[in-house]
């Protein structure tokens, strides 16, 4: 429906293009069921009147209507979808033809068969040219011509007729004359919603082509992750809703490629291939890297972060992250230090360690000559972690606008190296999250220094628990894995394989509960989106009602939207974020045989 056409063509005219394809597909799924149910609608309407008057010519009016119909259902049935806009308009053309013999055909109802003298022939056959006329013009809504050639046809004859009867019949025809009136812009009006639908579709059908084309080579994923994200900044819905799209599209090729070069690795291989492994996984991790950065910023953007306090000392966290950053400031050409703290502070340490990682890698990023040091000073009852930095050194009035999303100084090219400039909008997120404020001073060509604020504490620190590196094989364990993805069931089944496990897959949940016939699984590995609306968490449900017990879960999802990871967490399973790599997976198994699991809460 071109809208800068005068309404008299788009009610008249049907043109060739893809859009009208998708409206012809969309009336012939809906058409059946109208055609179907017309059948018997008419079948019994001539039987009524045939009691009422004996009048033998209804059983041919009816006639005709099942014949129209069965030529319907036939069209429905037998002829393919059309593939091209050509193949769309001759289908069109079809339909409305259809559709002005049906609404001939139920509007001579009212001109041969009703009986203007009798008040309950008029009211029943009103009251089933309305439902017939309604119903019509639901189903044709995606195509106004044809929609209203149907409805015109089916109520001009009623409304003549009725007009030639007596007074009080007359003003019923002006009332389907009004009816008339009403309906053509409600017509009108629902094929602009319908068609507005099929756009939005094809505008998202095209995004999903592009996304899944782009993601054959990690580069090229990241380069259009970047640039989408660089068009997503005027709009911040749009921006988190692109972010949860992009991140799971993203991750199931990744998530794969990690488990299928996890399990290579144990397998014998020469030098060179080890050497050329090893650059397949640093380019996995740069695409990991920038897709962890999106999933932090959209928890962080949506509520997810939570802190849970516990005392810890600074000095071990100090000096891990001095091991990691000194090798990578010595490439730089720029020295680190850090000073030794005896400090213990009372607040999360998980997103202490992502604060203090996005603050020195920004530190680092920005410094050129120099270097960055990292040091804490006791302020009463808080212990403040500063890092400083030699490097550009940030005007005044941009202060407040570094911890935006998106915004980056010094990089008008949008340098990849230089980041998408989340990392201290990640930062602002975690430090609410744990009721903190990070500050900075800055003096433009001297440098930086961001401050954070943390509250000591004066309990005993226990000694945290280190994970077993390389879990023992998962020898004889159940596992049953749940993914509708080709690529990564096999992916799946080989690394399972290899640790000793005992593996089914199914490729939906259906398949699943055949499998649950003959296999009984000690831990079920779901993934988030599934075939035919279901979920991971739906899988897991259906799978714990059929065995009678708590089957415990892992739900695997590349997806960042906040609704989703909510339900996620309600499924009362682990959690991991596409690409897994195999050691995570492996730990998350382990956990899951060795640890009880708590039964689901029911609201």
């Amino acid at each position: 429906m071109n809208r800068s056409q005068p309404l008299w063509r788009q009610a008249l005219v049907l043109e060739a293009s893809p859009l009208l394809v998708a409206q012809v597909i969309l009336i012939r799924r809906n058409l059946g069921v109208v055609m179907a149910a017309s059948i018997p609608a008419a079948l019994l309407l001539a039987l009524v009147h045939h009691q009422l008057y004996r009048d033998p010519y209804i059983w041919l009016w009816a006639l005709v209507i099942c014949l129209m119909d069965v030529a319907g259902l036939a069209l429905v049935r037998y002829l393919p979808d059309p593939g091209t806009p050509q193949e769309g308009l001759r289908m069109a053309r079809m339909l409305r033809v259809l559709s002005l013999l049906v609404g001939v055909g139920w509007g001579c109802l009212s001109v041969f068969f009703v009986d203007t003298a009798q008040p309950y022939s008029v009211t029943l056959v009103m009251t089933m040219m309305a439902g017939i006329s309604s119903s019509g013009m639901i189903v044709m809504a995606a195509s106004w011509p044809i929609s209203l050639a149907h409805l015109v046809m089916l109520t001009v004859p009623s409304i003549v007729a009725l007009s030639m009867g007596p007074p009080d019949v007359v003003v019923i025809g002006m009332a389907v004359a009004l009816y008339l009136l009403a309906m053509v812009p409600v017509a009108y009006q629902l094929a602009k919603m319908v068609n507005s639908a099929i756009s939005l579709r094809f505008a998202n059908d095209e995004l999903v082509l592009r996304l899944r084309d782009q993601t054959q080579r990690a580069m090229e994923a990241r380069q259009v992750a970047e640039e989408a994200l660089q068009d997503a900044e005027q709009a911040d819905r749009a921006k988190v809703v692109f972010m949860a799209a992009a991140s799971h599209d993203l991750r199931q090729p990744l998530h794969a490629l990690g488990l299928f070069a996890g399990t290579l690795a144990r397998t014998p291989l020469s030098a060179h291939q080890r050497s050329l492994l090893g650059q397949i996984d640093l380019s996995a991790e740069a695409a990991r890297e920038l897709l962890s950065t999106l999933l932090d910023f959209s928890k962080v953007d949506t509520g997810m972060v939570k802190a849970n306090p516990q005392p810890f000392a600074l000095q071990p966290l100090l000096y891990r992250l001095e091991q990691e950053f000194a090798r990578q400031a010595s490439e730089q050409g720029l020295n680190y230090r850090t000073h030794d703290c005896p400090w213990v502070v009372h607040t999360d340490h998980a997103l202490v360690e992502r604060i203090l990682r996005n603050l020195i890698s920004n530190a680092l990023r920005y410094t050129e000559r120099g270097g960055v040091l990292v040091g804490v000073r006791r302020r009463g009852g808080m212990a403040v972690v500063e890092v400083w930095d030699s490097g550009l050194g940030i005007p005044q009035h941009e202060i407040q606008a570094i911890f935006k999303e998106f915004h980056q100084l010094g990089n008008p090219e949008r340098d990849r190296r230089k980041g998408l400039g989340l990392g201290l909008a990640i930062v602002e997120g975690l430090a609410r999250a744990m009721s903190v404020e990070v500050k900075v001073a800055s003096r433009p060509g001297r440098g930086s220094v961001f401050r954070l604020a943390l509250p000591l504490s004066q309990e005993a620190v226990m000694a945290m628990p280190v994970p077993d590196e390389d879990p023992a094989d998962l020898l004889g364990a159940r596992v049953l894995v749940i993914d509708d993805d080709e690529t990564v069931r096999a992916a799946m089944a080989e690394v399972l394989t290899s640790w000793g496990a005992w593996v089914e897959v199914a490729e939906s949940v259906e398949q699943a509960m055949v499998l649950l016939q003959r296999f009984v699984p000690q831990v079920v590995v779901a993934d988030y989106r599934l075939r035919g609306h279901h979920n991971g968490r739906d899988a897991l449900a259906q799978v714990r009602d059929r065995m009678g017990w708590h089957v415990p879960g892992i739900i695997v999802t590349g997806d960042t939207g906040p609704e989703r990871l909510r339900e996620a967490h309600a499924a009362h399973a682990l959690l991991l974020h596409k690409p897994v790599p195999a050691l995570q997976l492996k730990q998350a198994l382990s956990q899951c045989l060795t640890e009880p699991q708590p039964e689901p809460t029911t609201d």
